[in-house]
């Protein structure tokens, strides 16, 4: 009777260990996908360097969900909370387009 239960104890605990282990590789095969994306089609220069989630996400061929917590965990990845939220893995505020140019006048 012991043996059953402890059988079955090591079971679960085996079993959640293993669905942790994949989530994990997962999300790191993600954040590294992700990471990629970024590095090749943004660049940082002004509107430019950042991107929303909707737009990572069909880049990458991951779900929203998965991107943003890929993109949260990885230290590499900037997050901008503005309307719609954006990623970057060049600074966290996106710069003006003024700041190369200045402004002219008139």
């Amino acid at each position: 009777m012991i043996n059953k239960i402890l059988i079955a104890v090591f079971s679960a605990a085996g079993v959640g260990f293993l669905w942790w282990l994949v989530a994990k590789v997962r999300t790191v095969m993600d954040q590294r996908k992700i990471y990629n994306w970024l590095r090749t089609n943004t660049r940082d220069e002004p509107g430019e360097s950042h991107t929303n989630t909707e737009t990572l996400a069909k880049g990458t061929c991951i779900p929203e969900n998965r991107v943003k917590r890929a993109c949260m965990s990885d230290k590499r990845v900037f997050r901008f909370e503005g309307t719609p939220e954006k990623w970057s893995i060049w600074r966290k505020e996106p710069q003006s387009i003024y700041e190369k140019r200045g402004i002219y006048f008139l």
